[in-house]
């Protein structure tokens, strides 16, 4: 049963159909299923009822392998019900055991009294050092076996053995991809131990944790502000922003310019050489280089866009990661910033002043063919395509009100999905279905990571202990 939510889902009350099949009847889903394997259900409206799963506890018949089935089975409820489109039955209504159903098809009537529409079930075997799992996913009303796999994995892995596992799970339900086998990259802002007259220090450090807050490690040692994370395609690069300070008294001085951070080694290195900065220099009069910022990578890697600043003006610029060749896309004559690639890599999404406000525009990817999709109210900000290229996220300020918002490439249908005190720095899914943002509730309260879909309607916060923003979401991992 594949059913595919076109972005069409997203915007407005059109119809409800309801897809559920009581035991008697023949099942619609696996009608449309059979009739074609393309079938697309549209579907726009914006509130989704989530669907319930009884997660049943992979069963092992040793101590061991039953502490390795609980702890495959909760990392797979978790990330199933933190997307918002299903919800878990409470186990105490389940009337089948585990130990039955590893060994047994269910009882279909049984789990349509819970109400339950799908379940997940299995087993954990011990093969020498490895455990070997088997999930089970079943269409309740439909009576049917959607999906069966197994693999082997060592203990240390079963975390990221049941994101792949969940990925797999949420495909075989909703006909997309997964994005649990992710990362994410953020900055944390923590006080420092040294204590200057007053003011506390404050050290900003860059992190990297699982989509789910779990495996949090450090890529930065906080002596430097990083800002601006952005993966490379594989997931194996950071761009980031970094403020440096150099020298000693008289001769100390501070640069802010684009790096590359090797996530496996931590090694950084600048994106632009000394030989890049004199190039541009000579090319713009002899005009000083301020500073680079706001890297995006092209979905090849092959390429990085950026803002770089000259006299207080910024342009657009990219550079061939491979040949180290740099081209200057738009003028130093008002303030060019924020980049992002297509997902086809074809055109760059920007904002730029030189309508007199901050404006979301898009380009050929070569510069050309330059045309603005924003003209509603508001300073708008940190645009970036969805990686099906079906809408453009943004920020977006009003007064004192900051928005998340999406908006067609064509400029149409724009809307907005978030309001809060601050509200910035979205970053999408690699499924395109959702968005990463920073959000602060008031002057004084910690700023957090948030989820929330298309809809509007579903937003969870992603646990970090401390201060953290500026969040990049990674592509799944293998």
């Amino acid at each position: 049963m594949h059913f595919k939510l076109s972005s069409v889902f997203w915007v407005a009350v059109c119809f409800v159909v309801n897809l559920a099949c009581s035991p008697e009847s023949a099942c619609i889903s696996g009608f449309l299923g059979q009739a074609s394997k393309a079938t697309r259900i549209h579907i726009t409206q914006g509130h989704v009822k989530p669907d319930p799963i009884a997660f049943v506890t992979l069963f092992g018949e040793t101590a061991a392998e039953q502490e390795i089935g609980e702890q495959f089975t909760k990392v797979i409820m978790a990330d199933l019900c933190g997307c918002g489109l299903f919800i878990a039955i409470p186990k105490t209504s389940f009337t089948q055991s585990p130990a039955v159903l590893a060994r047994s098809e269910p009882r279909m009537q049984d789990w349509r009294l819970v109400k339950a529409r799908f379940l997940v079930c299995g087993s954990v075997k011990s093969t020498g050092g490895s455990y070997e799992i088997t999930v089970r996913v079943y269409d309740i009303n439909c009576a049917l076996k959607l999906t069966v796999f197994s693999v082997t994995v060592h203990r240390q892995a079963i975390r990221k053995a049941a994101h792949m596992a969940a990925d797999q799970i949420f495909t075989r339900l909703t006909g997309e991809s997964g994005m649990f086998n992710t990362q994410l990259v953020y900055v944390e802002t923590a006080p420092a131990k040294v204590v200057k007259g007053k003011k506390l220090t404050y050290l900003r450090t860059l992190k990297l944790m699982d989509q789910d807050g779990h495996n949090v490690v450090s890529l930065t040692s906080g002596d430097d502000l990083v800002m601006t994370p952005r993966h490379s395609p594989d997931g194996q690069t950071i761009a980031v922003l970094v403020y440096k300070t150099e020298g000693t008294g008289r001769a100390k001085r501070r640069s802010a310019n684009v790096f590359l951070l090797d996530v496996g080694t931590r090694r950084q290195r600048p994106l632009l050489t000394q030989e890049h900065f004199n190039a541009i220099a000579r090319a713009n009069g002899g005009a000083h280089v301020n500073m680079t910022y706001a890297p995006r990578f092209s979905p090849d890697g092959r390429s990085i866009c950026f803002a770089l600043i000259i006299n207080g003006k910024s342009a657009i610029y990219t550079m061939n990661t491979v040949e180290g060749r740099i081209r200057r896309l738009t003028d130093h004559t008002s303030i060019d910033t924020s980049p992002a690639y297509s997902p086809d890599g074809r055109s760059i999404v920007f904002t730029s002043d030189r309508s007199g406000k901050e404006k979301v525009y898009i380009m050929n990817a070569d510069g050309s063919n330059v045309r603005r999709i924003t003209n509603n109210e508001g300073k708008y900000s940190q645009p970036v395509f969805s990686p099906r290229g079906d809408f453009i996220a943004f920020s977006k300020q009003i007064g004192g009100q900051f928005f998340i918002g999406v908006v067609r490439p064509n400029g149409t249908e724009e809307r907005v999905i978030v309001q809060c005190y601050l509200a910035e720095a979205p970053c999408w899914s690699p499924n395109g279905r959702y968005i990463v943002f920073t959000r602060q509730s008031g002057p004084r309260a910690p700023r957090k990571i948030c989820m929330i879909d298309l809809t509007g309607f579903f937003m969870r916060e992603i646990n970090t202990k401390k201060d953290a923003y500026d969040c990049s979401w990674s592509p799944v991992q293998q």
